[in-house]
C-alpha cells in the first residue's frame, strides 16, 4: 500500500475506508464517508473501499459508499460517485468508464 502526500481520509469515520494490499493513493487525494444531503437535511455515511492493487490518480475525490476494484485505474482530478468495477479505467467529474484494461 502507498499513501502519497496531503491525502485526506473521512475524519468523521475513518472506520468506514478498507484499503487492501497494493492500492497506491497518490497526492491530494481526499476519502469522504459521509455527507449532508441539501434538499433533505439529512446526514449520511458509507464505507470506502479499495480493493487490490487499486491505482488513485492524483487529486482524486472519492465519496462515500463506493468499490473502486482490483486492479482499477482512477485518472488523475477524478470525483468517483459510484463503483468502478475490476479492471477498468475510470476518469472525469463524475468519473465515467474509459476502457478496460489489458
Amino acid at each position: 500500500m502507498f499513501i502519497g502526500e496531503d491525502v485526506t481520509f473521512d475524519t468523521n469515520y475513518p472506520e468506514d475506508i478498507i484499503i487492501e494490499d497494493g492500492v497506491r493513493v497518490t497526492i491530494g487525494c481526499t476519502i469522504i464517508t459521509h455527507f449532508m444531503e441539501p434538499r433533505t437535511g439529512t446526514y449520511s455515511r458509507g464505507r470506502v473501499h479499495l480493493k487490490r492493487n487499486a491505482y488513485i490518480g492524483c487529486r482524486t475525490i472519492i465519496c462515500k459508499p463506493v468499490t473502486v476494484g482490483e486492479n482499477a485505474i482512477v485518472g488523475a482530478g477524478s470525483v468517483v460517485t459510484k463503483d468502478i468495477p475490476a479492471g477498468e479505467v475510470w476518469a472525469g467529474n463524475p468519473a465515467r468508464f474509459i476502457k478496460k484494461r489489458e
